[in-house]
């Protein structure tokens, strides 16, 4: 299947449950504002109109060092793990180009899978242990958790494995935090052959849905007050970071105040223009909205034509769906925003050379 059809999937579950809330949940959320609606809609059109406008768009080179600028100056925002983070996807990718070349790329597999399982170690000697303890899932150490997942997505990007997989999905459940399963079983499904599918959904829809139990009991456990059931959770919280988007919305037109994604903080920042010191999801839309204002549909469009590059080679295309998918509730971030660049860039790089270096396709 297209890259813009799983993302339209997706997208238009996130919407309907994010309607769904509003409407739910009124008293909480507040009247639907029909003008971050319109916005958000014309976004997504924007955005698929960027994906299918490669034949009107044709400078694959130059939208290379775009992507590749981009992913720089923006991951760097993101601290030292939106750094390590795209600096791992651009090792992966040299390391897919020279496969057939060195014996690197298996010792880097390995040292990936040795990450995977010693970082959420260190948190849990240091008695981070979010399932056990739900208050210890906002220590500064939770970010062991999400850098083991991210390196869990991107080894599953390049290849596939039921292990690495099973590994990195039981230490996010460990996290309680959804994302981090989400991303690992996301990377899983966009990378695996038909012949796995059915093994993948069986052990992986599990897996995910108890991540989204542990954070739904971890909720409760830390707010006493807490009084939705599962389902009814799962609705308002799609209904409240679509209700922070619409604050984005207001305070951002027309034409933005950019604050959010070169912001290291940036949900925090977002929770903070609500008086609150948590963090803040805010939807897809909201860091354009905020951002850019209008202009953000610009953007919108410059992440189609970056999905549509990145579906050249598999993994590229596992790694931007999942990191875009994974934006939808959650909203861009440097993170997030830097590995779909980078992912892009790479996966124009590779595939100009395919005809010249034999086997790429088949590694990546």
């Amino acid at each position: 299947m297209k890259s813009d059809r799983i993302f339209a999937l997706f997208l238009a579950t996130y919407l309907s449950l994010a309607l769904l809330g509003k409407f739910a949940f009124k008293s909480y959320l507040g009247e639907l504002n029909l003008s971050a609606l319109l916005y958000a809609l014309t976004f997504s059109l924007t955005l698929f109109l960027g994906y299918n406008s490669e034949k009107r768009f044709n400078l694959p080179f130059e939208r290379a060092y775009v992507y590749l600028i981009l992913s720089i100056l923006v991951s760097s925002a993101a601290g030292i793990l939106g750094v390590v983070a795209v600096l791992t996807v651009l090792f992966g990718g040299m390391l897919i180009l020279r496969r057939s070349v060195d014996g690197y790329y298996k010792h880097a597999y390995y040292a990936g899978i040795a990450l995977v399982v010693i970082l959420p170690l260190l948190a849990m000697c240091k008695g981070v242990i979010p399932i056990l303890n739900p208050q210890t899932r906002y220590s500064d150490l939770k970010d062991l958790y999400l850098a083991s997942a991210l390196f869990a997505s991107f080894l599953l990007a390049y290849k596939p494995s039921l292990i690495v997989f099973l590994v990195g999905e039981a230490f996010a459940v460990v996290s309680t935090f959804r994302s981090n399963a989400l991303i690992i079983f996301l990377a899983y499904l966009f990378r695996a052959e038909k012949k796995e599918l059915k093994r993948l959904l069986i052990i992986g829809v599990p897996l995910v849905g108890l991540a989204f139990l542990a954070r739904f009991y971890a909720t409760k456990s830390v707010y006493s007050i807490w009084k939705l059931g599962f389902a009814q959770s799962l609705v308002y919280r799609a209904g409240f970071s679509y209700m922070v988007y619409e604050k984005l919305f207001s305070l951002g037109m027309p034409v933005g105040k950019f604050g959010l994604l070169l912001n290291p903080n940036a949900r925090e920042y977002v929770a903070a223009l609500f008086g609150k010191a948590n963090n803040y999801t805010y939807t897809i839309f909201g860091q354009p909205a905020y951002d850019l204002g209008i202009f953000g549909l610009f953007e919108a469009f410059l992440m189609g034509v970056a999905l549509r590059d990145s579906e050249r080679l598999p993994a590229f295309k596992a790694l931007s769906l999942t990191f875009l998918i994974l934006a939808i509730e959650n909203g861009f971030d440097a993170l997030n925003f830097g590995i779909l660049m980078v992912s892009a860039y790479f996966a124009l790089f590779l595939s100009k050379d395919i005809a010249t270096i034999g086997g790429i396709e088949n590694a990546c």
